[in-house]
């Protein structure tokens, strides 16, 4: 596993997803507050990027399984920095929402490809060993960033932090120009068990697939309710209307618990994927990740004053509680979900079917979005947390109903192990 290749995308995606969640607790509150944007311009702040994921993906998945994974990884990272560059010049929510679709074309580039090479270098049998360690680099970042961005902006300022966003992601573009290996996909040698190699099937044909209408589908279902309640997540914690704590330090703490505690398990829970019923395993984690999202706005709202970094951090444990509850069983399900996208990979293009699968995740990021400001609007900012548990649930019933009919997709030998997708 310790491989140059995955070295390299561990520490660049770590790195990356620092930089690009530092944001995550910012940009709706400025853009609500300082720009004094309308509820559909705080979703767009957040979620804008899935509007260019969700044209891009696909195509560029497609592209991947034909020329490799490494420059468009490169370039992606490259048009996120300036995506992040265009925040400091941003003057109204409409330029904050331009640069937000613009950074999604570098995430479209990035997410995709990353984990299709991964999964190129994945033996057979141990996809959820390599995707748990790998997502550890995703997560961790992912749960970093929140943090660090949530303190910059209260000691430094929002410009300070974007700044510092910048300079994370246009460093990692060089470093992975520089050291990530070239795959070539038209020699992978993931093979399954039939010695076939991985072959891109057409579009047409792919989306007919039950395990790829399963997969795309279930995505789609459980990126709606994560999206309904990350994007107002800090409206919540922070505004009148919800805790109103006026802290994007506790945003940026909530965010990183639920992430670095998922982040800690995946290894374990990974290669429990390997040895498990993973559609099991997706089940019951978030079966209990959506419950936990439901009950945010019911549990108490004792609020509990700190004082760190010469200002008052106000938490409300319970909601913390929730949250790390959601992550710890998230860390449950997400090896196998991955590893599953693997099998299903070397059946259809490792790129392609990692690109259908962000096009879901990006299709429902946004829809969640969307609607959870009007949910919010019509009923208030509760609701979003409500609205958000049912929808994983119902994104759990839809992937086991179709799943029934994707085993076929799913007969990986895992006695069989395979040589590495050629690097280099």
């Amino acid at each position: 596993m310790l491989s140059r290749a995955f070295v390299v995308l561990f520490v660049a995606m770590f790195i990356a997803m620092a930089g690009i969640s530092m944001v995550s607790p910012l940009l709706p509150v400025y853009v609500q507050d300082d720009l004094g944007g309308p509820p559909v311009a705080v979703a767009l702040s957040f979620s804008g990027l899935a509007l260019a994921q969700l044209v891009a993906a696909p195509f560029l998945g497609r592209l991947g399984d034909t020329f490799g994974s490494k420059q468009f990884i490169v370039l992606g990272f490259a048009i996120y920095a300036l995506g992040a560059i265009g925040y400091l010049f941003a003057t109204t929510w409409h330029l904050v929402v331009f640069f937000r679709i613009l950074s999604g074309v570098g995430a479209a580039g990035v997410f995709p490809m990353a984990m299709a090479y991964v999964g190129r270098i994945s033996p057979v049998g141990a996809e959820g060993r390599y995707m748990g360690w790998f997502s550890v680099a995703q997560i961790a970042g992912f749960g970093t960033g929140p943090l660090f961005g949530g303190a910059l902006r209260d000691l430094f300022g929002t410009d300070f932090a974007f700044g510092a966003m910048a300079v994370m992601l246009g460093g990692t573009a060089f470093v992975t120009l520089l050291l990530l290996p070239r795959d070539r996909p038209e020699s992978a040698a993931a093979r399954p068990a039939d010695g076939s190699t991985e072959t891109a099937v057409p579009f047409r044909i792919l989306i007919r697939r039950p395990s790829v209408q399963a997969s795309t589908l279930f995505v789609l279902l459980t990126s709606l309710g994560f999206g309904t309640a990350s994007t107002w997540l800090a409206v919540y914690v922070i505004s009148d209307e919800g805790l109103g704590t006026d802290s994007a330090l506790f945003v940026g703490i909530l965010l990183s618990s639920r992430s670095l505690i998922n982040a800690a398990f995946q290894p374990y829970t990974g290669a429990l994927a390997d040895r498990m019923d993973r559609v099991v395993l997706v089940v019951v984690g978030l079966a209990i990740a959506g419950l936990a999202q439901f009950v945010v706005p019911l549990l108490p709202h004792n609020l509990v004053k700190m004082d760190l970094f010469g200002d008052v951090l106000v938490m409300a444990p319970w909601v913390l509680v929730a949250l790390l509850i959601a992550g710890l069983a998230e860390a449950l399900a997400f090896p196998s979900q991955q590893a599953i996208f693997v099998q299903i990979g070397r059946k259809v293009g490792m790129a392609s079917i990692m690109g259908i699968n962000s096009m879901g995740s990006s299709a429902g990021f946004l829809a969640g979005s969307l609607l959870g400001a009007v949910v919010k609007t019509q009923f208030g900012i509760a609701s979003v947390f409500y609205f958000a548990g049912i929808s994983a649930v119902v994104g759990l019933v839809v992937f086991v109903l179709l799943m029934r009919r994707a085993a076929d997709d799913l007969s990986d030998d895992q006695s069989t192990g395979t040589v590495p997708a050629a690097v280099g």
